[in-house]
């Protein structure tokens, strides 16, 4: 809490000193001929000296205005826009403190003689739901990213980790020339093109499968197209960069992109051993190319997301990006991906497991080698024939293998320090995999009736795989030696799943105020899952394990019809309501029997809303696994036998949300907060019976849940450029309250979780000499566990990452980075607080500053670790994971730029 309360401190002293030296203006912007207020024109404040964009603002629905906080005593220039009229532009300086207001500004087809003799250029314009900010206006260093073009541009935020927001919104897709550029990961174009070659940066709502408007505003993420200059013709660029280091550490890549009218052609490859698992990870920051062990690893102590096992590991992927438009109506789009991966994770864990007077202390360490590869192709068809009609079809398809081999050790014993079993184990296998996907989405709009429209759309999955495996255990009870025992086991496993969809929609408006709609969907989902496990009694596999193999096949049909309404109470402001009715007929094949199942639920939703507000419930079901209701009886171990239940219902999930989302343009402001509460009825559970010798059995029941809570809240200001310096603020806090049934030893006992935590953000730079970034973060987990014992178990721990870069002198750039992370209740000999500082010094050559040569050490003092842990069912158990640690490394990167306007 400290260093939230001094970020208040400054918060609140930059704010005041801030406001002493500032100036203001307002006024009203209105039709010359009609005299009717302009609603939404923007108003702009640029620097006369640079044209730089220092503030804008949209007028209110009188057309009103006004902009705060301008710099005072320095020339500032007033532009006031609005589609299909010409611009006001205007000349100030203004005095400390002064308040200008100058009334009333017509606009009209042409320009105000007194005002201004020529046209210039606007550096930001509203067109309907579209924000175009001017390239021009915002000023970047030579050969800089297009991500440091973003930060500058008002309410865009981007985190350490490449994440986009805009006014609080997630960035979904990012566009070029309103084009795909690798998918929907827009930090491979943030981090590798150049900001030099864009003209215009726009800014819209992602409704491309919402076209009716039906998601809330306040959760329908954003699109960030660039519109690149109108003179590149033709244009070739993109980088290439290796580098080498110590430990056997590299990384190598490059980027290359041809741009032809209406081609796009790019080229993609990597290939490193730094856990980086995408292009656009390479540069973490624009200058530091740190994330050198996987992303959050460092951060918050957890293995590397990009990696399921955590560890270390080497990538070596390619492939290329395809645009071609075919006149103004047919866009296509085709890429392809080759990825290969090798992962080596060695993890120890230290396991308490509660029960009554005994308490299980396991300590287990497993080893393991992962190859895999995967070839992934993808399509994109869009055609608009006409303003009323849209079609969108994307199929896509992938090939995947996978050979792994692993180890592991375990012993358990009891508190009263006397041994329960031992393991010992490794096993092999191989798999591979294919998957079609395809998704179609028609939308058609009538011209006639505004609000009418049709919807068709059809999903298509179908993912067959198989997988070998061996394995060989070795188990030794201490307590009962009937449990001991030596396997040997060859498992070959064939599945096959097929899912389909197609959904029609239709919406009439009654009245300017009402709108009908219906929804029918019909879906279809067939699964196969074959599992042959022999032992081995002689020298091959040869005796079929009954007990351990299955067939199990379902089939399942779903008929929806979904009559809704919605009510506009104003123009923001609307109510929506839906009632689902559904039908399931499922029919369940295993070994010896079949299970047919048939049901009929009502579903309904309802969502009232504003422009910020929307408040919402919906009722869902989920059906059980099938896994899970084979009436059999599986023994995997000795320790560990598990048992189905044909008897389990599907779950009924309930869910309550509440949303907030404000961001004023004038300020800089965004506040948001989002609350939810999760209630699920026939929850399947394991019921567990752990016994002291270690072993267990499982089933599945059905038991109706407790409410979940969570909260997330936060809020952001960004201050205007003060002379030389560029302030950004930033606070986050949220909270859930967890209620889990356990069944443990025919004890039925709640596990109540209460999870907390703050972080705190400070962002300052001068003149883009000096850039601090400074975070802090601490979170809190309470877990009371209501059974005989009433045990609690606290976590906390505390983060901090900074990142400083400094630019003493021409083409000189010297960064370093820290990744600081605590828990001080991490279990005995294990590292409870990891702290990674790493740092770089890189040195710009070449015109335009377009070579790059980098010295990074990363982690100096040797000091990171992998490490976390978390709570289960009466049961507490620490993690360490292998990771990276200090290296050294030097890379060069070129970036090159073949620019033609003929």
């Amino acid at each position: 809490m400290k260093t939230t309360f001094i970020s208040l401190l400054l918060f609140c002293f930059f704010s005041v000193s801030y406001a002493q030296n500032r100036a203001a203006i307002k006024g009203r912007v209105t039709d010359s001929v009609s005299k009717q207020p302009l609603e939404l024109s923007t108003v702009a404040m640029v620097d006369v000296k640079d044209s730089s964009l220092i503030a804008y603002t949209l007028s209110k629905k009188t057309g009103d205005f006004e902009l705060q906080r301008l710099p005072a005593e320095t020339r500032v220039k007033l532009v006031i826009s609005y589609a299909g009229y010409k611009s006001y532009i205007r000349q100030f300086n203004f005095k400390k403190g002064e308040v200008m207001d100058i009334g009333n500004i017509s606009l009209n087809s042409k320009m105000l003689s007194e005002v201004v003799v020529r046209a210039e250029r606007v550096p930001v314009k509203m067109k309907k739901d579209t924000i175009e900010f001017d390239a021009a206006a915002f000023k970047t260093r030579p050969n800089a990213a297009l991500e440091e073009l973003l930060k500058k541009l008002p309410g865009v935020q981007i985190d350490g980790d490449g994440t986009i927001t805009v006014n609080g919104k997630d960035v979904s897709k990012l566009l070029i020339d309103g084009k795909q550029f690798f998918g929907n990961d827009p930090k491979i174009a943030t981090k590798n093109l150049d900001a030099e070659i864009v003209a215009q940066v726009q800014v819209y709502d992602d409704r491309e499968n919402d076209p009716d408007h039906l998601i809330s505003d306040t959760k329908v993420p954003k699109i960030i197209n660039i519109k690149l200059k109108k003179a590149i013709k033709r244009s070739i660029f993109g980088k290439v960069f290796a580098g080498a280091g110590s430990r056997d550490r590299y990384e190598t890549g490059g980027l290359f992109n041809m741009f032809r009218d209406t081609l796009q052609l790019s080229l993609i490859g990597l290939s490193n051993n730094l856990n980086h698992t995408g292009f656009s990870n390479q540069e973490i920051y624009s200058e530091g190319g740190f994330d050198r062990s996987g992303g959050s690893t460092s951060f918050n102590g957890r293995p590397s997301w990009a990696s399921n096992w955590g560890g270390i590991e080497k990538i070596t992927s390619g492939g290329f990006n395809l645009n071609q438009n075919y006149g103004k109506k047919l866009k296509l789009n085709l890429q392809y991906f080759y990825s290969q991966r090798n992962n080596i994770n060695n993890s120890s864990n230290f396991q308490q497991q509660f029960l009554k007077d005994t308490t299980l202390l396991s300590a287990n360490t497993n080893n393991r080698n992962s190859n895999s590869h995967s070839h992934t192709a993808t399509a994109l068809v869009e055609w608009e024939p006409d303003t009323v009609r849209h079609l969108r079809f994307s199929p896509s398809l992938s090939f995947s293998g996978n050979d792994n081999t692993a180890s592991s050790t375990g012993n358990t014993r009891n508190n009263f320090n006397m041994p329960v079993n031992t393991s010992v184990g490794n096993n092999f296998g191989n798999g591979s995999s294919t998957q079609y996907r395809q998704n179609f989405y028609f939308h058609k709009r009538s011209r006639k009736h505004k609000g009418e429209s049709f919807n068709i759309s059809n999903n298509l999955q179908i993912n067959p795989g198989e997988n070998t495996s061996f394995n060989n255990s070795d188990v030794v009870n201490y307590q009962h030696a009937n449990l001991s025992d030596s396997l040997h086991r060859r498992s070959s496993r064939t599945t096959n799943n097929v899912s389909g969809n197609i959904d029609l929609s239709y919406r009439y408006p009654i009245t300017k105020k009402l709108t009908v709609d219906i929804t029918t969907s019909n879906s279809y989902n067939k699964s196969s899952d074959q599992l042959f496990t022999y032992d081995r009694k002689t020298n091959t596999f040869d005796s079929l394990l009954v007990n351990q193999s299955s067939d199990l096949k379902r089939d399942q049909w779903t008929e929806n019809i979904k009559p809704g309404i919605t009510y506009q109470l104003g123009k923001n402001t609307q109510i929506i309501a839906g009632l689902n009715t559904q039908w399931q007929q499922i029919e369940n094949n295993f070994v010896s029997s079949r299970l047919s199942q048939n049901y009929f639920f009502l579903l309904p939703t309802l969502r009232f809303e504003t422009d910020r507000l929307s408040i919402s419930y919906d009722r869902g079901v989920n059906q059980p696994g099938i896994s899970s209701l084979q009436p059999v009886t599986i023994v995997y171990s000795p320790l560990y036998t598990f048992t189905g239940n044909p008897n389990l219902k599907p779950t009924i999930n309930n869910n309550y949300n509440i949303s907030y989302r404000l961001y004023t343009t004038q300020s800089q402001v965004s506040l948001w907060a989002y609350g939810g509460v999760y209630k699920q009825e026939n929850l399947s559970i394991n019921q567990q019976t752990i016994r002291s010798d270690g072993s267990q059995t499982v089933t599945v029941v059905n038991r109706d849940g407790r409410p979940s809570y969570s909260l997330n809240v936060g809020f952001n200001k960004r201050f205007r450029k003060m002379k030389d310096w560029q302030i950004f603020f930033s606070t986050s806090l949220n909270g859930s309250y967890n209620q889990n049934l356990n069944l443990l030893n025919n004890v039925e006992g709640w596990q109540n979780t209460f999870n907390r935590g703050i972080y705190q953000n400070v962002y300052f730079d001068w003149k883009e000499k000096a850039t601090l970034n400074i975070g802090a973060g601490y979170n809190i987990g309470d877990t009371k566990y209501k059974y005989d014992d009433f045990r609690i178990v606290h976590t906390g721990n505390f983060n901090l990452n900074n990142n400083l870069v400094l630019r003493p002198i021409r083409r000189l750039v010297w960064e370093t980075k820290q990744d600081f992370y605590y828990n001080t209740q991490i279990a005995p000999g294990l590292k409870k607080g990891v702290n990674v500082i790493s740092t770089s010094i890189a040195l710009l050559m070449l015109k335009k500053d377009r070579g790059e040569l980098k010295f990074t050490v990363y982690d100096v003092f040797d000091q990171n670790v992998s490490i976390y842990r978390y709570t289960g069912t009466n049961s507490i158990t620490d993690t360490q994971n292998n990771t990276l640690n200090r290296y050294f490394l030097v890379t060069y990167s070129i970036k090159f730029n073949k620019l033609s306007t003929k």
